[in-house]
């Protein structure tokens, strides 16, 4: 075996990483939301209070899942997914969602907002390596194969649309294909689901006129910069205020009010402003880190069913960062997808924590697995062996 593959408790690095990640995260969010906490609850580290919690509870949900068996999380799935389908068709009871944007995509419960659409991103996973897991499945046949997968990835997508929130479907859509191709999926098939699903695509883009404008924006930015091009443009002048160095912690100019959405969804603009190249790459380096360590634990694993799920949730991880890093730098559409660790947002950092806990129990799991079975093959040449 590689000696890179049989590095040991893979699933420590995992962890130090996320939280080195998360440190990083909190002192970015208190430096780009100060100002705008101090605008609207009079508090300048309400934002950080926010997410100091979220990181706690976090942690918490970490340590859970490291320590107890791999079968409690397995039996997971079912009501996750029941879980995800119950919380997302709220969107057909009035006063359930509360709107901000112009769209509905955070429930209310108890005066929390929590966004179901994060929870249906590990949901699908878990079902797709569930299913896909199965002695009896059969990629390549459409009833048992494709269909239940491709049954609960339009149930998500079409109650995700509903708010309306593509970003999340599209992304959900990518995972699924991923996994089903790593399963074994033909090229046959794989060529007509990706026809369909192209086809689907260009469908909800046309059906809706501000996502056509919303890429027509992302082709030519310039062309309207005090309107739909404004947010892209900001984070182009962070990137470049920054350069190599960058301006300096809290020193940062396009938070002000200048970039929207900058302790969320555009924190990596501000990093980049304010720590230059520099930051930028540490986080870049630091998330590649974080998704090597899962491929590390994906490859390690001897259980089809962890060998999924632990694909499945690196990929998540690393598609959901390379969908916010392709927006901030211009090379994407842009659209609402948090960057894991760094974004402000409790239900997008819970989640992500959740899928770092489970992770780090497969890597756990491997090495154990692992160690026995070394531990039963040095008995058996032990009682083979002749006695001298």
């Amino acid at each position: 075996m590689n000696p890179f593959l049989s590095l040991k408790r893979v699933e420590l690095v995992l962890i130090a990483l996320t939280c080195m990640l998360t440190a990083y995260g909190l002192l970015s969010i208190y430096a780009a939301s100060a100002l705008k906490g101090v605008e609207l609850y009079q508090q300048p580290q309400f934002f950080l209070k926010k997410q100091f919690i979220a990181v706690a509870t976090g942690f918490f949900i970490i340590f859970v899942l490291y320590r107890i068996p791999f079968a409690w999380i397995s039996h997971l799935t079912i009501p996750l997914v029941l879980l995800t389908i119950f919380s997302l068709g709220l969107i057909f009871v009035p006063g359930m969602y509360t709107k901000v944007g112009g769209a509905l995509r955070w429930l209310k419960v108890s005066g929390i907002r929590i966004q179901p659409g994060e929870l249906a991103k590990i949901s699908l996973v878990f079902f797709l390596a569930k299913n896909l897991s199965r002695k009896n499945s059969n990629i390549n046949s459409l009833l048992r194969g494709l269909m239940p997968n491709f049954l609960v990835l339009g149930i998500f997508s079409f109650l995700l649309l509903r708010q309306p929130d593509f970003g999340t479907s599209a992304l959900l859509t990518v995972v699924t294909f991923l996994m089903l191709y790593v399963a074994g999926i033909s090229r046959k098939f794989l060529l007509v689901t990706c026809s369909i699903g192209g086809l689907a695509l260009l469908g909800i883009i046309l059906a809706a006129p501000y996502r056509l404008k919303r890429i027509l924006i992302f082709l030519d930015p310039w062309r309207n910069i005090q309107r739909e091009g404004f947010q892209i443009v900001q984070s182009y002048l962070a990137f470049r205020n920054g350069g190599f160095w960058g301006v300096g912690l809290g020193s940062s100019k396009q938070k002000l009010f200048f970039l929207p959405e900058a302790h969320t969804d555009f924190i990596l603009s501000v990093i980049a402003e304010e720590s230059g190249f520099i930051g930028t790459t540490f986080v870049c380096i630091s998330l590649l880190l974080l998704v090597a360590c899962g491929g590390i634990i994906t490859l390690s694993v001897r259980n089809r069913h962890q060998q999924f799920l632990a694909f499945g949730l690196t990929s998540l991880l690393a598609i959901q960062a390379l969908f916010n890093i392709g927006v901030v730098m211009g090379m994407l559409p842009t659209k609402g997808i948090p960057l894991p660790f760094l974004s402000s947002g409790v239900s997008s950092l819970l989640v992500f924590f959740f899928v770092v806990g489970v992770l780090a129990r497969i890597g756990r799991e491997s090495v154990r697995t692992q160690a026995n079975a070394k531990t039963s093959d040095t008995s058996a040449y032990s009682q083979a062996a002749p006695h001298i």
